[in-house]
């Protein structure tokens, strides 16, 4: 009776064990894969995207890692077969090992591979998969002092084993408040002077990827050659960081690694300090803050007191800039024209000083205004000496130039009207005033030019001169000193050059 119990427990074992086996074929080629792991045996088609007609070979076969994938060849019914494991010719005639004859699992997202050849047929039963990976682990960690003494003390044998947790044992670390069940902190805060971390983790692959979230700002590739996946940072600053790898690009968060961990800040950051610093702080903004404002009106006093004195000279100037012995030339210039019966001319004469006038009564109201206005009382200005002495005038503006942008009443008058008394009054028609205007980066350029004699001697300038350059003293103090006027020969020696400099608003 026992012995027929027995021989029944072997019957079922046989019918079990062969029940978990996939079979695969082709021709008289019969193959038995099963993958085993942990006294478990799983179910080929659990591991794979279907099976290929005919042979029953499984597509896309992918077995956890750590598995074992083992073979049955109690079907081959042929006697010389060779076995190809992964390119490599390991056994010729049949195997001997039918049932446990199992290949462990490479290293995660390896390939492998085995060839069946029955050298009588000429059929060949090639099986092939690829191994998975599993969650990856942080196998230890250590403080980097830590390990740098560990690295000093055994370098002889550092290439062969690293240290496992318990060579430290962080039960006596007291800022350190639970362990998980490998012994290591479990979301731990660690002081700042403790701020450097030796990271060691298992198994990894070339397709790895790794980053110190709070410090990396992607993902980094894993180098292959550091040994035994050690990774180290040091002198991190206070915040909050997670340790993070993935096996390879795209892991699920199941399969990759997350440890997040604290690096306090120091005392002197805490809240008491910060607070106690922090007022100390506003103490001595405050301090600056009203030192800076008695300055500043101190500075607006003074401003106001330089706008006074350009508003004096402003007015001084426009009284000198139609002199009365320009207004005696104008209106003996109109007599003769009368005496000679050129009446329309005479008229034209009028009409265009009147509109000077005109002009020159309601600019004297401001001290700035647009560009286009000063052209527009130079021009005629410079049409009402024209007619006394027949020079030629242009004014060339650049396209950059605006001529919305402000500048000081009557600043040109002066200058034009030295060209024309000094430059090229006695030249007649070969006469030539130019005007030409500019911009470069943050100034407006201006330039007179007129083809006369030059200076040859120091000049004596007008008082209409002497007055502008008492304007540009006192724009001086409201422009930082940027603006400027300068009067020299023109470099094709033919005539004098005048460049006035304004910064823009």
């Amino acid at each position: 009776m026992k012995k027929l119990l027995f021989s029944i427990y072997l019957l079922l074992q046989a019918f079990s064990l062969q029940a978990q086996v996939h079979f695969v074929e082709k021709g008289k080629l019969k193959i038995g894969i099963r993958v085993y792991k942990d006294q478990t045996n799983y179910p080929i088609d659990s591991l794979c995207d279907g099976f290929e007609p005919g042979t029953n070979l499984p597509i896309n076969l992918i077995i956890p890692e750590g598995s074992s994938l083992g073979i049955n060849t109690d079907s081959i019914q042929s006697t010389d077969i060779a076995l190809v494991v992964n390119n490599k010719l390991q056994y010729i005639n049949r195997p001997e090992v039918k049932m446990n004859g199992f290949s462990m699992s490479s290293s995660p997202g390896s390939e492998q591979s085995y060839v069946f050849i029955d050298e009588q047929i000429g059929d060949t039963l090639a099986i092939t998969w690829k191994v998975g990976y599993s969650s990856l682990e942080l196998s230890d960690l250590y403080p980097a002092e830590y390990f740098s003494n560990f690295v000093a003390y055994q370098f002889q044998n550092i290439f062969e084993s690293y240290p496992d947790s318990s060579q430290y044992n962080w039960e006596d670390v007291e800022y350190v408040q639970e362990l998980n069940e490998r012994g290591l902190p479990v979301n731990p805060s660690f002081p700042y002077k403790d701020n450097g971390l030796y990271f060691v983790v298992d198994q990894l692959t070339e397709d790895a990827k790794v980053q110190l979230i709070g410090f990396h700002e992607s993902l980094q590739g894993y180098d292959p050659e550091n040994p035994f996946a050690l990774f180290l940072y040091e002198d991190l600053s206070p915040g909050d960081y997670t340790f993070y790898v993935q096996p390879f690009e795209g892991a699920s968060d199941e399969l990759s690694l997350k440890y997040p961990f604290t690096i306090l800040k120091p005392w002197w950051l805490e809240t008491p300090m910060l607070i106690g610093g922090s007022v100390l702080i506003v103490i001595l903004i405050g301090g600056i803050f009203f030192i800076g404002y008695r300055n500043k009106q101190e500075k607006q006093k003074q401003q106001l007191e330089w706008a006074k004195q350009l508003t004096e000279a402003e007015l001084k100037a426009i009284r000198a800039q139609l002199n009365p012995h320009f207004l005696f030339n104008a209106l003996s210039s109109i007599q003769n024209l009368v005496s000679q019966e050129k009446n329309e001319a005479a008229n034209t004469y009028i009409t265009k000083l009147s509109r000077l006038l005109r002009e020159v009564l309601s600019a004297s109201n401001s001290q700035f205004h647009e560009l286009k206005q000063e052209l527009n009382l130079i021009q005629l200005y410079l049409e009402l000496e024209q007619l006394r002495f027949s020079f030629t005038s242009r004014i060339q503006i650049s396209e950059n130039v605006s001529l919305d942008q402000l500048v000081p009443v009557m600043l040109l008058q002066p200058y034009v009207e030295n060209a024309v008394k000094h430059g090229v009054a006695g030249m007649g028609k070969n006469g030539v005033i130019q005007i030409d205007i500019q911009q470069k980066e943050h100034f407006l350029l201006i330039d007179i030019l007129d083809n006369g004699q030059g200076l040859s001697k120091p000049n004596k300038a007008s008082s209409g001169l002497h007055l502008s350059e008492e304007r540009i003293r006192n724009l001086n103090n409201l422009y930082a000193g940027e603006a400027a006027v300068e009067i020299k020969n023109r470099e094709d020696g033919v005539g004098v050059q005048v460049r006035i400099k304004l910064p823009l608003e």
